[in-house]
C-alpha cells in the first residue's frame, strides 16, 4: 500500500515537471522561435534545474518531439471517429479536413513558427511521418488489387500534399476559411491537379 502511494506520488511529480517544460518550451517557442533556444533557457522559464531537464529528456529536439506528439494525439483523438469509419483515414471526408485546419488555426502561433522552418528540418519530418503514418495503417487494410501503386509512396505524398498547404496557408495568414481550405485540400488529395483543373478543348 505504501509502495503504491509512493510510486503514484512519483508520477505525479514527474508528470507536472514534464508539464512544466512543455509550457516553458511552447512560451519560449512562441516568445523567440526555435532555433536559439538552449536547455538552460527552457529549465530557466520552468524554474527547474538542468539536472532534472535531463532525467526526462536528451536534449531541446527530445522535448519537442513529445509536445508536438501530445499535441498531435489530441487532434487523432477527435479525428478517430472519422479515421475508423474511412478506407483513406478519415480523406474522402470533407470534416476530417476541417477538424485538422480548424485545431492549425487554433494553435497558430506555435504551428506558423515550426512549420515555417523554426522547428527544424526533423520536426517537419516528423510531422509528416506522422500524417503518413495514420494513412498507411488504413491503406493496409485495402486488398492490393485497389492501390495502383505502393502504399508507402502513397501515403507520403498525401502526407506531404497536406503538410505542405497547411505550411502555407498559417504563413500566408489564412486567406481562406478553415472550411473552403478543407474542401480544396480534399479535393486535391483525392483527384490531383487535373480533377481540378479543365483541359483546354480541341
Amino acid at each position: 500500500m505504501i509502495e503504491n502511494q509512493l510510486d503514484e506520488k512519483l508520477d505525479r511529480r514527474k508528470q507536472r515537471t514534464r508539464r512544466m517544460l512543455r509550457d516553458a518550451l511552447l512560451a519560449l517557442i512562441v516568445e523567440k522561435g526555435y532555433d536559439d533556444l538552449s536547455v538552460q533557457d527552457i529549465t530557466e522559464k520552468a524554474d527547474l534545474r538542468r539536472a532534472t531537464f535531463y532525467l526526462h529528456y536528451t536534449d531541446k529536439n527530445e522535448l519537442l518531439e513529445a509536445v508536438l506528439r501530445e499535441i498531435f494525439d489530441e487532434l487523432v483523438k477527435e479525428l478517430e471517429p472519422l479515421i475508423q469509419s474511412d478506407a483513406l483515414g478519415g480523406k474522402t471526408q470533407v470534416e476530417t479536413f476541417a477538424v485538422m485546419y480548424r485545431h492549425i488555426a487554433a494553435n497558430s502561433r506555435l504551428y506558423r513558427i515550426i512549420l515555417g522552418g523554426q522547428g527544424g528540418a526533423a520536426t517537419t519530418r516528423g510531422i509528416r511521418a506522422y500524417l503518413a503514418g495514420h494513412t498507411l495503417a488504413m491503406l493496409k487494410k485495402l486488398p492490393a488489387a485497389q492501390v495502383l501503386m505502393p502504399i508507402d509512396v502513397l501515403a507520403n505524398y498525401m502526407a506531404g500534399a497536406e503538410l505542405s498547404l497547411m505550411t502555407w496557408w498559417l504563413e500566408s495568414d489564412q486567406p481562406y476559411p478553415v472550411e473552403d481550405m478543407a474542401a480544396m485540400t480534399q479535393q486535391l488529395i483525392l483527384k490531383g491537379v487535373m480533377g481540378v483543373v479543365r483541359e483546354k478543348n480541341g
